[in-house]
C-alpha cells in the first residue's frame, strides 16, 4: 500500500471513528484533535509509526525537556493549525496529557494560550525535522528513560519497534 493509500485510510478511518462516536461525547480539543491531526496519528494517537510518530503513550516524553516542549507547537502542522491560540492550547493540553498519558513526566505544567502562540509565530521550517526530532529522542532515551519505540519512526522505525520488542520479552 502506498504512502498516499495508507493516509486516505487513515483518513476514513478517523471519519468512520468520529462518526460512530456521538458529536455529544467528544470534547472540543478531542474534536479538533481528530479533525487536525487523527487522520495520520490515528483517532487514540496509535497510527503506523513507518508513516508518522505513534502519540498514545509517548508524546509526554518531550516534555522533560524545554526544546522538547517547545518542538510540539513549532512542528508546522500544528503552528499551522487553523484554529485559535486557545484552541491549539487545549488541544496541544489533550494531546499531551490525555493520549500521552504516563509518559508526562511528574510535575509537568499544561501549556498555556500565550506560550503557544509565541511558539506557533516561530514554526520549524527551517531544519529538517526527521534530524531534529531524532536528536529529542535520543536525549530523551538516555538521559530520561523513555523507550525506545518514541523512537519508531520513518527508516528509523522498524529497528526502534523490533528492539522495543525485544526489550519487553
Amino acid at each position: 500500500m502506498s504512502a498516499i493509500s495508507r493516509a486516505q485510510a487513515a483518513c476514513a478511518t478517523a471519519l468512520l471513528w468520529s462518526a460512530s462516536t456521538s458529536a455529544s461525547t467528544l470534547t472540543r480539543p478531542q474534536s479538533d484533535y481528530i479533525l487536525a491531526c487523527g487522520g495520520c496519528h490515528g483517532p487514540t494517537g496509535v497510527s503506523n509509526s513507518n508513516v508518522v510518530p505513534r502519540l498514545e503513550g509517548l508524546v509526554g516524553y518531550y516534555l522533560n525537556l524545554p526544546a522538547g516542549r517547545d518542538y510540539l507547537p513549532r512542528l508546522p502542522n500544528i503552528a499551522f493549525a487553523a484554529v485559535s491560540d486557545q484552541r491549539l492550547t487545549d488541544l496541544l493540553n489533550y494531546m499531551v496529557f490525555v493520549l500521552g498519558r504516563d509518559s508526562v513526566p511528574a510535575g509537568a505544567k499544561p501549556y498555556v494560550t500565550a506560550e503557544v502562540a509565541r511558539l506557533r509565530k516561530r514554526p520549524l521550517t527551517e531544519v529538517s525535522l526527521i534530524a531534529y526530532r531524532r536528536g529529542l529522542v535520543d536525549v530523551l532515551i538516555q538521559r530520561y528513560g523513555a523507550p525506545a519505540a518514541l523512537g519508531a519512526y520513518g527508516d528509523d522505525g522498524a529497528e526502534a519497534v523490533g528492539a522495543a520488542r525485544r526489550a519487553s520479552r
